[in-house]
């Protein structure tokens, strides 16, 4: 269900022509779609989408299908529609700059236009990885008008820096055969996956420019890690700043579940950056700076548009925070049946409510729960393969301390794991030479390990992506007895419907009972 802040949602027009984009630009959209079947768009879910973004309202878009979970041609729709809303954008704002350029030129006019911003990028697009930035980039080249494509700059180079690492590695990383991983991590991670990139890109009249510097760019695009090293170089060094942010109008966020798998905190200290005055001139023409500029009010007439597959804490937090346009905003309230149904063993599954009122106390509040309730049994019993799944790394560094201090046999498998440690350890919990292992959602994520020798598990905390709950549920196949505990509280309630569904949930966060029991 989409809801709005605004009276109204925005009419949706399936005619461009309709829509304010520029001719030329339908022409090149015309000629690189196939089977238009809805008007000038290739479905009625594509046309709404686009129809959100030229409303230029905050859209945050909470069940993005993604290429790496089958979702090819409905994430290509999505993508190609939000491309061609920056690119009219940033056709019509270097138009009217054009033409006013001409105009003061022959007229000689007393007055000058209000048409800039402090600086030229007015468009910050954030991915995760390389690999993603490229089929981007691929799309934003077929979309442009043919009049820019005759003459492409640098682009040799652009692909061969974001093209593939391994193409003809049949192994990742961790030394796994690919065809042992899940289909979407292997569509996923099976090109460049570093993420630290920025590029700035220059549009002319006739040409496209690729890594052009930033205040001669319209568009930015970059990983949050990368434009954070960026800002953190600005304000370690003098003669670096980060003013290119100054001006931004429209910020695109895409594939916001990867980037919860590497760093959400670099998109908030991003957003924070956006749109603050220069410290200095860049060469602007202080009388052509629109009046919203200087008066600071450049944040509330930014549009940030959001894609993910799924919700969470810290992406509704920014979107209420951070994203303050004054036309309104449109969010897509999801309603999930839950994943429980491809769980293909029989395991019986305890879910343990912790009862806590606040944010700032859930992480003592979970921490005293398992050490009293939980630990107190792991420790009586001698039982091992017990598996123990935790999705933020500060719990799982905490866990780690305690076992330590309780002279607990246990070892780890996290993100930051050395290889010769990842294959030590699994060795050790497979044939019982450690009772316990703390595995990280973060390294299953990554990884995608198939891990033997699981008796009993415990979700110590609910992961981000409930496929990674089937995943690591199902690895207890062979064995016995299949138990698990999963811990949860009224915080995880976005986790714990996108896992049970969202009846059940809502039934588990207020029934007077504690515990709940699925089989």
């Amino acid at each position: 269900m989409w809801l709005t802040t605004a009276s109204d949602f925005p009419s949706e027009g399936k005619e461009l022509s309709t829509l304010g984009v520029k001719q030329r630009l339908m022409k090149s959209w015309r000629a690189c779609q196939n089977d238009l079947v809805w008007g000038d768009f290739q479905s009625a879910c594509q046309c709404q989408f686009f129809s959100f973004c030229t409303s230029y309202r905050d859209v945050l878009f909470s069940d993005r299908p993604s290429f790496f979970h089958s979702g090819q041609k409905q994430d290509t729709e999505i993508m190609d529609a939000y491309l061609l809303h920056v690119l009219n954008h940033i056709l019509r704002t270097r138009d009217l700059v054009t033409k006013n350029n001409e105009k003061r030129d022959t007229t000689n006019a007393d007055e000058a236009p209000r048409d800039q911003g402090f600086t030229r990028p007015t468009v910050l697009i954030l991915l995760p990885l390389r690999s993603i930035a490229l089929r981007l980039v691929k799309r934003l080249l077929d979309l442009v008008p043919s009049v820019h494509k005759s003459s492409i700059e640098h682009k040799a180079r652009f692909f061969d820096e974001f093209g593939a690492e391994d193409e003809d590695s049949e192994e990742d990383a961790a030394g796994n055969a690919r065809s042992s991983k899940p289909a979407d991590f292997s569509a996923l991670f099976s090109g460049n996956n570093d993420d630290h990139f920025r590029i700035g890109i220059k549009f002319t009249r006739k040409s496209v420019k690729l890594y052009s510097d930033f205040y001669s760019s319209d568009l930015i695009i970059a990983s949050p890690l990368g434009l954070i090293t960026r800002i953190g170089e600005a304000e370690e060094e003098k003669e670096k700043d980060f003013d290119f942010l100054s001006s931004i109008e429209i910020l695109v966020v895409d594939y916001a579940d990867v980037i919860l798998m590497q760093n959400w905190s670099h998109v908030t200290d991003i957003g924070e950056k956006l749109n603050q005055i220069p410290t200095q001139q860049h060469g602007t023409d202080f009388m052509r700076i629109r009046e919203l500029f200087l008066n600071g009010y450049g944040r509330y007439y930014r549009q940030t548009v959001i894609l993910s597959s799924h919700t969470d804490a810290g992406i509704n937090a920014f979107f209420h925070r951070s994203c303050a346009n004054y036309s309104g905003k449109i969010k897509l309230r999801c309603k999930y049946p839950g994943v429980l149904s491809k769980i293909v063993i029989q395991v019986r599954q305890v879910y343990e409510r912790i009862e806590c009122s606040s944010l700032t106390d859930v992480d003592e509040t979970r921490f005293k729960f398992f050490t009293k309730q939980v630990f107190a049994i792991l420790k009586e019993s001698m039982q091992g393969g017990i598996m123990i799944f935790i999705s933020s790394y500060f719990d799982f560094v905490r866990l780690r301390n305690f076992f330590k201090a309780e002279n607990m046999s246990f070892c780890l498998l996290g993100e930051y794991t050395k290889q010769s440690d990842i294959s030590r350890a699994r060795a050790w919990f497979f044939h019982g030479k450690r009772r316990i292992m703390l595995y990280t959602e973060r390294a299953h994520f990554y990884h995608r390990f198939k891990i033997r020798g699981i008796k009993e598990l415990i979700f110590y905390s609910l992961p981000q992506n409930a496929q990674f709950y089937v995943e690591v549920t199902n690895m207890m196949e062979g064995s016995e007895n299949h138990s698990s505990t999963i811990l949860f509280s009224h915080f995880d309630k976005m986790k714990l419907e996108r896992i049970v569904g969202t009846s059940r949930a809502k039934k588990m966060l207020k029934s007077q009972n504690k515990t709940f029991m699925f089989c």
